[in-house]
């Protein structure tokens, strides 16, 4: 009895030496070409007008991430466990959660809704209804922001379009996704609802 209580405290204790600690993931969205380098933690950024992004994972023993530039070097936070977006473009982006609704495709919209949803993305343009609680974001050119502590979320960026159909995950969930847009794409969405609205 003393033995297989000693060997598996043994086994807890490996195991948790062995293990990699909290993870963190980092999304990068930027307007330039970048690099990262994983073993320090650094991305370079060189600055253009095409639209990259790279994935950086980082354990809990590092807190942060360097970002080097044409303008100097920058540190950015990362203390918990999660997914990040670092904002390395040029435009503001504006996102949310995609909500995958058991309801199916909707086949009409009446003006009141319209209305909302109109009032809703100009509020969020102007960054006045972004909330963690609702998540929805607005993050600002050169800044990082948590999304979430599920690590296995998934973030689609402004020039990709949100999948057709998902799988549930083996609780039968939905998956966790995130879309992301640039302020401009967002003020020209917001242009064509408000001219069918005049419709």
């Amino acid at each position: 009895m003393k033995c297989t209580l000693f060997s598996t405290m043994f086994a807890v204790i490996c195991f948790a030496a062995c293990s990699p600690g909290v993870q963190k993931k980092v999304k990068i969205f930027s307007s330039g070409k970048i690099q990262v380098d994983e073993a320090t933690k650094t991305v370079t950024l060189t600055s253009g007008t095409q639209h990259n992004e790279a994935d950086l994972t980082l354990t809990d023993k590092d807190k942060a991430i360097t970002v080097k530039s044409e303008a100097g070097d920058q540190s950015y936070e990362v203390p918990d466990a999660g997914v990040y977006l670092l904002n390395l473009k040029t435009d503001t982006l504006i996102g949310n959660i995609v909500n995958f609704g058991n309801d199916g495709p909707t086949k009409s919209i009446t003006t009141e809704q319209l209305e909302h949803i109109i009032d809703s993305t100009q509020q969020l343009i102007n960054g006045q209804n972004a909330s963690d609680a609702n998540k929805t974001y607005f993050i600002v050119p050169k800044t990082i922001k948590k999304l979430t502590t599920n690590t296995n979320a998934q973030l689609i960026n402004p020039y990709n379009n949100i999948p057709y159909k998902v799988d549930a995950d083996k609780d039968g969930k939905a998956p966790e996704i995130y879309k992301f847009f640039t302020a401009k794409q967002k003020r020209e969405s917001l242009n064509e609802l408000v001219e069918r609205m005049k419709k």
